[in-house]
């Protein structure tokens, strides 16, 4: 059986890790949000991240904790059984904001969190209020430690974090929107859109004849446009072809399992670089098998926050389409990615394609 990928080696050393490794950690800067870290205890790696929507003033927080009581109890199954809830409180509720510091927001929320978490087997450790560099303590009773006015962290701990995360070329976005906008549908007069539906037939008309074919070629094509990411000719075509591979079942599965098992890191990168593109220029329903590939791959890359709002995109256009329900299933379990990765390895390609490898024919899940 194939191994899943190794994960990066994040290793939370302490809370002035948090400012600077959360935003890598969720893929974009969180605002209004409450963080949960899930760590292995021996070696204090990050296993899981979960990230909440702070609740509307007047919303009880037991009704909050409840809607997120699968993703905690997930954490175990993870061999995460420590945590970490960080949260990034909404700027009027910063209690660093008026001339006088203010109790920290959210504190009922955080106590209904830990409370939860140990009756799900995981302990949490510490409890921190972020707002940019300054950070304090929910539990810490130690003024010097964590003053009312909070602290800034260690520079030289935040350079470390940023110097490693950026080496393996991390580089979250500024805010969720960011990648929702990321997928958003291009208009049809949009020149991108265009040069694709312009593309697409002399594209389709010298695709190789056989899926497993046509899949290798995809993904060395892929490993091309990575050296060269400025082929805009290149990438049009190869946006055509995910399109293609993603509508039927033996060609999607396929290409998962090319992408997924025993990934590139890099060719993953390009991956979902086309794959994005497809997703923005097809229409209604077609926009559910790519968007849903996308997830996957984003998924397995560790990128959570792209994954989500890839599979939003792809239930908003067909809200039956049963791959993006079902990964959709796995996200909010908590279910980690090399689950994933562990299963597609244990499908042969032959598996994939059954008797006839040259069907192209298969309804689309």
């Amino acid at each position: 059986m194939t191994h899943a990928p190794a994960q990066p080696a994040l290793v939370v050393r302490g809370p002035d890790s948090l400012p600077a490794l959360v935003p890598h950690l969720v893929g974009f800067h969180p605002a209004a949000s409450l963080v949960l870290l899930g760590l292995e205890p021996e070696r204090r790696t990050v296993r899981v991240t979960v990230r909440i929507d702070l609740p509307e003033a007047g919303v009880p927080v037991v009704d909050v904790v409840d809607a997120w009581s699968v993703s905690l109890a997930a954490l175990a199954r993870a061999a995460a059984l420590e945590a970490v809830l960080v949260v990034y409180p909404r700027e009027a509720d910063s209690p660093w904001s008026r001339d006088e510091p203010t109790d920290l927001p959210h504190r009922d929320l955080v106590d209904e969190l830990a409370a939860e978490l140990r009756d799900a087997g995981v302990l949490a450790l510490d409890a921190v209020c972020v707002v940019g560099d300054r950070i304090r303590s929910y539990w810490c009773l130690d003024l010097a430690c964590c003053p009312a006015e909070g602290r800034l962290v260690d520079s030289g701990e935040a350079l470390r974090v940023r110097s490693l995360l950026v080496e393996q070329g991390s580089a979250p976005l500024s805010s969720r929107e960011e990648l929702v906008r990321g997928l958003a549908p291009r208009d049809a007069d949009d020149p991108v859109r265009q040069a694709v539906d312009d593309a697409r037939d002399a594209v389709l008309i010298r695709m190789p004849a056989g899926t497993e074919i046509r899949v290798d070629r995809f993904v060395d094509d892929v490993r091309e446009l990575g050296l060269d990411p400025r082929n805009r000719a290149a990438l049009t075509r190869l946006v055509v072809v995910a399109g293609w591979l993603c509508a039927t079942i033996r060609s999607r599965d396929l290409l998962l399992r090319a992408l997924t098992v025993d990934p590139d890191p890099t060719v993953l990168h390009t991956a979902r670089t086309v794959l994005g593109e497809a997703v923005r220029c097809a229409s209604g329903p077609d926009a559910a098998p790519v968007a849903s590939v996308l997830a996957v791959c984003a998924w397995v890359a560790g990128d959570g926050a792209a994954a989500r709002v890839a599979l939003d995109r792809a239930l908003d256009a067909d809200p039956s389409y049963s791959l993006a329900a079902l990964v959709a299933a796995a996200l909010d379990a908590g279910t980690p990615p090399w689950t994933w990765v562990s299963l597609m390895s244990e499908l042969s390609v032959d598996a994939i394609l059954g008797r006839d490898a040259d069907d192209g024919l298969a309804a689309g899940a």
